[in-house]
């Protein structure tokens, strides 16, 4: 369970909205929030957002596993990169673990999402999104 200093020092590792890019190079966006779970303590969740280009005879689902891999990937350097500063500011490990929240009167949360907003014959546009819950010790 973390105590109040270092939540302040994960919060500072998260933050992405002053001295740090929010929108990377690689063309996709990170976000980070922490919630407070009930008696389990704290949840981090890790959102990974881009625009998509998609040609209508490579199909959508085809699209959607190619970004399902490659936004595993960025969720998973980002972590590492918050665990590692996390401990050069804190001075002791980070433990998270992945998980689905599953308690009674909650929507369930998708793990990866493509919304379509614009189609035509020759392109499809779209956002692609997800999700993933982490559970903080």
């Amino acid at each position: 369970m973390l105590n109040l200093q270092e939540i302040r020092v994960l919060e500072s590792c998260i933050n992405t909205t002053f001295g740090k890019s929010s929108y990377r190079d690689m063309g996709h966006n990170i976000k980070f929030k922490t919630m407070n779970h009930c008696d389990d303590g704290y949840v981090l969740e890790v959102r990974f957002e881009t625009m998509l280009n998609i040609n209508p005879r490579d199909g959508i689902g085809t699209q959607q596993k190619e970004y399902d891999d490659r936004s595993r990937k960025a969720i998973d350097e980002e972590i590492k990169r918050v665990k590692s500063d996390f401990r050069a500011e804190a001075g002791r490990a980070l433990k998270v673990k992945e998980f689905k929240s599953e308690r009674s009167g909650q929507q369930p949360l998708k793990e990866s999402y493509l919304e379509v907003i614009s189609y035509n014959s020759s392109l499809i546009r779209g956002k692609y999104y997800r999700t993933i819950q982490y559970h903080i010790n």
